[in-house]
């Protein structure tokens, strides 16, 4: 019942009625009593079978079919606001047989302009192959041809980068999770590829999708602010004419449903830039369209982007207030699989984080333990490190020294089995270790403090770890008092 029961959950009244309508019709049979039951509350798979009196073959059987039903109507739900020009595009090879050649080419040459407005090269393909076909006896067969034979390497060259603008969010959540120079390497190929072609075409779909992965390797990859904030007039610029050919094809269902992207990627970007006033107004604008884009699986690479932002936001300003903005809803609408693993680790983090400054640290500790328990992390040893650091710290501050040493324990084994440097990390578990230890509370409280200080000095490297931790007067108060509340 697992994707039925959140799909229904998920669902507004209006459209969970309109939905109930056309699988049942209202009627009291089977398939009404799945949708209300599971519209209303969990319910496991024998429990189902019993109340609808069906044995296994028969329930699932059902299941299936009415799964099935759903993505079918939900499928037409979806807005696609450039639908009607498609329609006109799939009705261009029955000009070929109509009876007024004339019409049918001056009807063809309107669509054309159209279709190369909204840079719709497949499409175009069709357009020009069907000219090309009414002019076959012309001296104009020629030029069509050659425009269907250019538009098909155009069209080519469109969905290449198309397809490396998915990998790259794919590649640059790998980086992210093992920063290795490797995965580095391959994203930043990505970039060069999609370069290339767009300097072989002059298209604005290939402009956005370029400056949406340059834009994403300045702010991920640029480790200088102050090299990041002598460009801002340039990203000023691309931001704006990004927004400008938003608002001009306004039929295009991708920059309808991308449009966002801007005002994430200014907020990141400002944040970068530590330049807090512009940082906070686009934090602001962008926290409106959060609910819509949590509903959405496709966005949540950007989602989780926006959600590290508002940490690095958080550890400037210390305003809880909007670290916890919305958290609620997005905790309930971002469904993220366990194979996206950027997304779902990244905003794993995002929940114990926040429960870590709400100083929920017993929530923050099984938020992570969760999340090494569902993935493993073996693969990504950094972020592994980071986890295991992070769930120690909150059993640190808990007085639940043997899990603590438990997990230090096998960081140390861990540690010992590569050969790259991990001076930050020895370092903080020598921290955590040391204010473990019984001691006078004062002295232990100035040589943890001294200890946090030489932490983060040596912290600079690629291998850096727990950015996201700030550990305030109050919480290593917490860590070196043996009295726990």
């Amino acid at each position: 019942m697992d994707v039925l029961n959140k799909t229904i959950k998920k669902l507004s009244e209006e459209e969970y009625q309109a939905l109930l309508m056309q699988v049942s019709g209202k009627k009291k049979n089977k398939p009404f009593m799945v949708l209300e039951t599971t519209r209303n509350r969990d319910v496991a798979d024998s429990e189902m079978m019993e109340l609808l009196q069906v044995n296994a073959s028969t329930y699932y059987t059902l299941k299936s079919r009415l799964n099935s039903k759903i993505a079918a109507i939900l499928s037409k739900n979806v807005q696609n606001p450039i639908s009607s020009l498609i329609d006109e595009v799939t009705r261009v090879p029955a000009n070929l047989y109509g009876t007024n050649k004339d019409f049918s080419i001056r009807a063809l040459k309107e669509l054309e302009k159209q279709l190369i407005e909204y840079d719709l090269s497949s499409e175009l393909i069709i357009v020009y192959k069907t000219l090309s076909q009414l002019h076959l006896y012309c001296e104009e067969h020629s030029y069509y041809d050659n425009l269907y034979k250019k538009h098909v390497a155009f069209s080519l060259a469109v969905s290449k980068a198309e397809g490396l603008f998915y990998k790259f969010i794919h590649n640059t959540g790998k980086y992210l999770l093992t920063r290795d120079a490797a995965d580095l390497e391959d994203v930043i190929k990505i970039q060069r590829e999609i370069s290339n072609i767009c300097e072989l075409y002059d298209s604005h779909r290939l402009y956005v999708i370029y400056n949406i992965v340059r834009l994403y390797n300045m702010c991920i990859l640029e480790n200088s602010p102050e090299s990041l904030k002598a460009r801002e007039l340039e990203v000023e610029n691309i931001l704006q004419e990004m927004n400008r050919i938003f608002q001009k094809y306004q039929l295009d269902t991708f920059y309808q449903n991308i449009k966002f992207i801007t005002d994430f990627m200014y907020f990141e970007y400002y944040q970068r830039t530590g330049n807090q006033v512009r940082a906070d107004y686009y934090h602001d604008k962008s926290i409106l369209c959060i609910d819509d884009l949590c509903s959405k699986h496709f966005m949540s690479f950007h989602v989780i982007r926006f959600l590290e932002s508002k940490i690095e936001k958080y550890l400037a300003d210390g305003n809880i207030d909007k670290l916890i903005e919305a958290n609620e809803s997005i905790f309930a609408n971002l469904d993220i699989d366990t194979n996206e693993a950027y997304q779902f680790i990244s905003f794993k983090k995002y929940v114990a984080i926040c429960k870590f400054y709400e100083r929920d640290y017993s929530g923050a500790a099984k938020t992570i333990n969760s999340l090494r328990n569902k993935i493993s992390l073996k693969h990504y040893l950094v972020t592994d490190i980071e986890c295991k650091l992070f769930q120690a710290l909150q059993y640190c501050i808990l007085g639940e020294d043997s899990l603590c040493m438990q997990i230090l324990s096998s960081l140390k084994r861990q540690i010992r089995e590569h050969d790259k440097e991990f001076d930050s990390t020895k370092l903080f578990i020598k921290l955590i270790k040391s204010a473990l230890k019984p001691a006078d509370y004062r002295k232990k409280v100035k040589k943890i403090t001294e200890m946090w200080n030489e932490f983060q000095k040596s912290n600079q490297s690629s291998n850096h770890i727990l950015k996201y931790v700030k550990l305030d007067e109050i919480t290593i108060r917490k860590m070196t008092n043996p009295i726990k509340e």
